[in-house]
């Protein structure tokens, strides 16, 4: 069903599209083109799928549907030819499903000739005003409303657009985006009209062993469509590096891109991008700040709650306490039962699980040191006397997992979330058949553990008890290149920036 509700929200985005905006040609308001986010920038622009702050009222509206807290962005652009643009957006949460966000964005340059007629100022200018809601829990819908303003020596003009954008969370890793922005009437100056630079894009993003993976595909009206792929990996606590890459017929605009990102008690982060072009290097910065949500590394595997975890250097077994857990949850649902003393008990287990045979042996243990007589199977059950009870069990949940992983250092050793779980549920019907008493029972228990002891804590022959690790095998592999090629990717952007300077 929500694969079908998106089908239908691309659509409407794609029917809204002015033919004008398919056609080719030299467009005005080119700063709206400019992309805004030091993270989103090091990317490659790559964001549709990503923008979950402020910077959603450029990327995509309905990203205002993943602002957690109150976010505020300040952004600066060191663009061609001596450009300069700046940025600054506010974006908070709006009732229970929905966000709203304002930004405001000034740009231009003090001596500008493309003319050959002289140079003269440019001055550039957009007030944003954004809603996003969450029309169920994966799909998210936003649009903006932008006031704007240009001017070329001792001419100006001002206009209107509007954007509009669709999400879609395919899961806990996966999301898709789509957004048509810029779409309204050109700028008029005396010279004629300037439309603006309808575009669209369509993008993706992918979290895959702690390497957060985007791409976009875009199309604007005054260029040849533009693929943008971008990558996001957080070697250690407090650090993200990212790359990108930009690619079109316009080669001149296409290059990669880098920057590094700073964050600190999880609200305050700063971030720095560089991208390489045929027409020069481009700098840009960003401050952001969080307040009363998240943090903003809600998008990061990186483990904002670590402070509050028990560290174990001498773990126990993944099967000791599972299996402590479990004697917790029998204890306290055969006390909440309230059997009489010495009752007559059948189990029955409603389906069947890997760790049947400990919960059955931990249920019956429990039973028989308070006094019950306890028998279990079907024929237990046609030799129980009238006055028999009958518990009626089913295991919910019953694993031990390793969610995320992480290192203090990039040569550090790695560490491991251990979170372990027991969910049953219960029925406890008398002699007539009828349930007396129904509920369900569970436990919880997380905790961090050092890498190296996981496969002494590992019971063999039990799925349940050894979870697989993520990342697996090839790590150790896959994170060192992974590292050295972001790493080698920055210092090939700041030698090729110092030669163009």
């Amino acid at each position: 069903m929500t694969s079908k509700k998106l089908a239908v929200l691309v659509a409407v985005l794609v029917a809204v599209v002015p033919p004008a905006s398919l056609a080719q040609g030299t467009s005005g308001a080119q700063f709206l083109g400019v992309g805004v986010g030091a993270r989103a920038a090091a990317m490659g622009g790559a964001y549709t799928s990503i923008a979950d702050d402020g910077t959603a009222l450029h990327w995509n509206p309905a990203g205002l549907t993943r602002v957690d807290g109150h976010r505020l962005t300040l952004s600066h652009v060191s663009w061609l030819q001596g450009v300069k643009y700046n940025y600054v957006s506010y974006a908070a949460p709006f009732g229970r499903d929905a966000g709203i966000g304002v930004a405001l964005e000034q740009g231009g340059a003090d001596s500008w000739d493309n003319t050959g007629e002289g140079s003269f100022e440019t001055g550039d200018f957009a007030g944003v005003v954004g809603y996003g809601r969450r029309m169920s829990d994966d799909i998210g819908v936003g649009a903006d409303l932008k006031f704007l303003s240009s001017s070329l020596g001792d001419h100006g003009a001002s206009s209107y657009a509007v954007d509009l954008g669709v999400l879609y969370s395919v899961n806990d890793k996966a999301s898709v985006g789509a957004a048509v922005r810029n779409l309204g009437p050109g700028l008029t100056f005396e010279s004629g009209t300037d439309p603006l630079p309808v575009t669209m894009t369509l993008g993706g993003s992918y979290r895959w062993h702690g390497v957060l993976l985007s791409m976009d595909l875009e199309k604007a009206n005054d260029l040849s469509a533009t693929t943008r792929v971008g990558a996001e990996y957080a070697p250690v606590r407090y650090l993200d590096l990212r790359a990108g890459w930009i690619g079109g017929d316009e080669t001149a605009l296409s290059g990669l891109t880098g920057g590094v990102g700073l964050n600190w008690n999880e609200q305050w982060a700063v971030d720095y991008a560089y991208r390489s072009s045929d027409l020069g290097g481009t700098h840009q910065f960003a401050l952001s700040a969080g307040f009363g949500g998240g943090g903003v590394l809600a998008t990061t595997e990186a483990v904002s709650d670590e402070e509050d975890l028990p560290v174990s250097s001498v773990p126990r077994s993944n099967l000791d306490v599972i299996s402590e857990l479990t004697e917790e949850v029998m204890a306290e649902a055969v006390a909440r039962m309230g059997l009489p003393e010495g009752s007559r008990i059948h189990l029955r287990q409603v389906d069947t699980h890997d760790a049947s045979w400990l919960i059955k042996s931990i249920l019956l243990e429990e039973l028989t040191s308070r006094g019950h007589a306890v028998k279990a199977g079907l024929m237990a059950a046609a030799e129980d006397p009238e006055d028999a009870y009958e518990i009626a069990y089913r295991i919910v949940y019953c694993q031990t997992s390793l969610p995320r992983s992480w290192r203090e250092w990039v040569v550090g050793a790695r560490k491991f979330e251990r979170r372990t779980a027991v969910d049953i549920r219960f029925e406890l019907s008398d002699s007539t058949k009828a349930i007396v008493w129904a509920g369900g029972v569970q436990r919880e228990r997380r905790e961090i553990i050092p890498g190296g002891r996981l496969s002494d804590l590992e019971a063999p022959g039990q799925a349940f008890a050894s979870p697989q690790v993520e990342p697996g095998g090839w790590d150790k592999i896959v994170e060192p290149v992974i590292v050295a090629g972001i790493v080698g990717g920055l210092i090939y952007l700041f030698y090729t920036s110092r030669s163009n300077d």
